[in-house]
């Protein structure tokens, strides 16, 4: 059984921008460690905005995690994220990845962990969801 993660992604902008390449971008020094340390193939992640009551845009599969490195993984312009000052040290990749803003699927998670497990604290039924998902939309590769 997978697990279901709910990621952060702020205003969703560079979310969007980085999702033609299935990347998404996190910073150890959050709680980033104790999230890879966990993560399995396989496992969900829904991608959670900022100032939504925690609105759900979009959810993908876990595929795997590697450090940024200068040179050898792609640059933070390469990837479209605009925000200066930030670190982005590892990289999360995804594949089968669903738009899913319009179903407005609210989490109800406001705090300010930027990666937190799924828990009995989410308003949905995340499984229930995904189910459904999977059914009636439609994977893309970008958003």
């Amino acid at each position: 059984m997978p697990t279901d993660w709910l990621l952060r992604v702020g205003d969703g902008e560079n979310f969007r921008r980085s999702s033609k390449h299935a990347i998404w971008g996190i910073r150890s020094i959050t709680n980033g460690k104790g999230f890879i340390k966990h993560v399995t193939p396989g496992d969900r992640l829904w991608f959670v905005e900022g100032d939504t009551g925690g609105q759900s845009c979009a959810v993908a599969t876990y595929r795997s995690d590697n450090m940024r490195t200068a040179g050898l993984t792609m640059s933070n312009e390469e990837l479209g994220w605009n925000r200066e000052g930030v670190d982005w040290d590892i990289e999360v990749h995804y594949t089968d990845l669903y738009d899913i803003k319009r179903i407005k699927l609210l989490t109800g998670i406001v705090g300010s962990a930027t990666i937190r497990k799924y828990n009995e604290k989410c308003k949905v039924n995340l499984a229930v969801e995904y189910s459904n998902i999977e059914r009636y939309c439609e994977v893309k590769h970008e958003l």
